[in-house]
């Protein structure tokens, strides 16, 4: 058999094609399991993955930072999520004092669930037991979740809308409408759906931050997991927007006792919420409310996943 300059040619590309696709997968499969160690690396793999980065900061002198590597971060249970679910980095604190300010960590250890974009999801400071720990890790990947559906059936439903003003209107009539009605939108929000106004109104940073009760204005209005929010003022607007998850009721605003005992989506009412572990729950009655306290851990560490059209009931608080 005759080998030609092409052949040779070919079978080198046909060769260095194979390895790199070898080379790529080891290293894809290599982070599974394991923790990185370098911030940007591990939010490109999380845009990559689309899966949040979740980011522990630490230090070689904090004793609670060493008992919580041996106890939680080495388990394997917590391996079985990383790279898969969720991508994990430790960051020493005192080798990156840039990302310490931008997280604005004040106590170590100190772990932040990001988006992969960097938005902040979710964040919890101090030592954490394993199960606690695990159940941080399930909300802000559940919550996560379930935006990226919301965000992705919002888009889809815009192209929908627009495929179809492109068969009444010219191509070019069409192409302006459409970037002027992005760009408003883009800048503003407005309610226009009084049954699915979340808190009854209330502004959630004001009740998170200061415990008050303070009536929002739709001017300063903003959407979460299909949920508007009202906002005080301009500067509580922005807050809400960067971490909107920090300060809206958890689950929707539904029960989470009669979510996980009876598997049902029933709105809480305001007059009864409670705050644990820096997030806030609305229960229908007293009584469901005391039974969470009793065990908090079990109601509150739950992987549903709730789309608003499965609340029950016409109005979300």
């Amino acid at each position: 058999m005759r080998f030609t300059n092409e052949n040779v040619k070919h079978q080198f590309v046909s060769i260095v094609t194979v390895a790199f696709t070898l080379f790529t997968i080891s290293i894809s499969s290599s982070f599974a399991g394991e923790w990185l160690h370098d911030f940007q690396a591990a939010q490109k793999l999380a845009q990559d993955k689309d899966v949040p980065l979740l980011v522990h900061f630490h230090a070689s002198w904090c004793a609670p930072c060493k008992q919580m590597e041996q106890t939680v971060l080495s388990t394997q249970t917590l391996k079985n999520i990383l790279g898969k679910r969720i991508i994990g980095v430790k960051i020493d604190s005192d080798q990156y004092q840039q990302l310490v300010d931008r997280f604005n960590v004040k106590s170590l250890p100190s772990d932040i669930l990001l988006t992969p974009t960097g938005t902040i999801i979710t964040r919890a400071g101090g030592m954490q037991q394993k199960h606690t720990y695990l159940s941080f890790l399930g909300r802000g990947a559940s919550r996560y979740e379930n935006d990226r559906r919301v965000y992705l059936a919002r888009k889809s439903k815009q192209e929908l809308m627009a495929r179809k003003q492109q068969e009444s209107e010219s191509v070019e009539e069409e192409s302006i409408e459409i970037e002027v009605q992005e760009e408003v939108e883009e800048k503003t929000y407005v309610a226009t759906d009084p049954a699915r106004i979340g808190l009854e109104g209330y502004s959630p940073i004001a009740l998170t931050r200061d415990r008050k009760w303070t009536k929002g204005k739709e001017e300063f209005s903003w959407p979460y997991q299909g949920i508007t929010y009202l906002l005080s003022s301009r500067t509580e607007l922005e807050i809400f927007k960067i971490d909107p998850g920090r300060y809206a009721p958890q689950l929707l605003g539904c029960d989470p006792v009669i979510l996980n005992k009876q598997d049902r989506a029933i709105p809480g009412d305001t007059k009864y919420g409670a705050y644990y572990d820096h997030n806030l729950y609305l229960f229908v009655d007293v009584e469901s409310r005391e039974e969470f306290k009793k065990n908090p851990d079990r109601f509150s560490r739950t992987m549903h996943v709730l789309k608003i059209e499965e609340v029950e009931g016409s109005v979300v608080r």
